[in-house]
């Protein structure tokens, strides 16, 4: 009976009743040999841009990129076939760079002749040449009818897929996405990494600089409360409760008002602009909610102390996550909402008018000496 079915498979697939499966490195559709491609609006350099790794997504945002906006109008403009999908999409769909801003849906529909055939010249335009032009515009990797290609495993080719069977799938990299690639500047940059996730377990601090080094290490939560998560698109009482805190409308959706409310609270209690309803938020946002602290340093003048005995022989300076910040920030006396562990531009501000105060440097660095002189301040 076995070897019987062998046979029955082997004549459809012959006679084209059952069609074999596509291989691994085969286009999805057939690519022209000799494609037009996007027009360059500047004189490209000789050298070319580094292939792109892949970089997920690590942050939340629902702003569209200016590259990815670009890529778009050009690609819409030289076709004039299908129709622009979206960029930037809420953050409840598990990992996407759609939620990053850096990700477009070209919808072309396969069954139109003219809308397939730009497909496949787009295609076969950016993966020519092991990704000559996809790594000009930042182009991570492409995916259409079950397929995907990415710049940063050329060798692999067309590698099986899931759906997007009605729309060519494009992600950039973060310099595709912002737009410093050859393609439109004419000069060729070093690799941007993204964002940096600051707290354990949260979104990476949108950024608008790019990042050519590594990221500090990540802090683990300082506080915990006792109010889930949440992100751009989420709905519920959650986010109706941080809508009410925040005094913007009680939607219960986490919508472009609340995500912009949210970096606002961010910037002005130094907590890193996930614009996500994370922890640290959470804690600074409904102190009531706290159920656990990882750094209780007590009075200001036990801070102090705590710091002289624990921090006098380092130096913290901006842009640190961690205890040692919290115990600053309460040796400061910033007010509760300011204590979470990252120090940005509130803690800045408060280290360098204790300096001024101290007839010191106002670098903005602690070191012992800045210690010693807010303990003297207090005595």
């Amino acid at each position: 009976m076995r070897r019987i079915l062998v046979v029955l498979v082997v004549l459809l697939i012959g006679s084209g009743l059952l069609a074999a499966p596509a291989m691994a490195g085969d286009p999805p559709i057939t690519l022209p040999k000799n494609p037009t491609g996007l027009p360059a609006p500047v004189e490209l350099p000789d050298e070319l841009d580094p292939a792109a790794p892949y970089l997920p997504q690590t942050s939340c945002s629902p702003l569209d990129m200016p590259g990815v906006l670009k890529l778009r109008d050009l690609v819409m403009s030289t076709y004039g076939q299908g129709r622009a999908g979206s960029i930037s999409r809420s953050c409840t769909e598990g990992v996407s760079e759609h939620s990053d801003g850096r990700a477009w849906d070209w919808m072309v529909d396969p069954k139109d002749k003219q809308q397939k055939a730009a497909a496949a010249d787009f295609l076969a335009w950016v993966t020519r040449d092991n990704g000559r032009n996809a790594r000009r515009l930042g182009i991570m990797y492409v995916i259409y009818d079950e397929k995907i290609w990415g710049v940063y495993d050329t060798r692999a080719g067309w590698r099986p897929s899931r759906d997007h069977q009605d729309h060519v799938h494009v992600s950039l990299s973060w310099n595709g996405a912002r737009g410093n690639v050859s393609f439109w500047t004419g000069k060729v940059s070093p690799t941007d990494y993204g964002p940096c996730v600051r707290f354990k377990g949260t979104y990476a601090a949108r950024s608008g600089s790019p990042r050519t080094a590594a990221c500090p290490a990540v802090s683990p939560l300082l506080a915990r409360t006792t109010l889930g998560d949440r992100q751009y698109g989420r709905t519920g009482g959650t986010v109706k409760k941080a809508q009410a805190l925040l005094k913007v409308p009680r939607t219960g959706r986490f919508d472009d008002a609340t995500w912009a409310a949210v970096r606002r609270y961010q910037r002005a209690h130094d907590i890193p602009y996930t614009g996500g309803l994370d922890q640290p938020t959470w804690a600074s946002l409904s102190p009531s909610s706290v159920k656990s602290r990882t750094a209780t340093p007590g009075t200001r003048s036990a801070a102090i102390a705590y710091g002289i005995a624990h921090y006098g022989d380092s130096v913290i300076r901006r842009g640190r996550v961690a205890k040692a910040v919290v115990v600053l920030q309460t040796a400061l006396g910033l007010p509760r909402a300011d204590r979470n562990g990252f120090y940005d531009a509130v803690t800045l501000a408060a280290v360098k008018k204790m300096q001024g105060r101290a007839g010191m440097g106002r670098d903005g660095i602690v070191r012992a000496a800045e210690w010693r002189a807010m303990k003297s301040a207090r005595n």
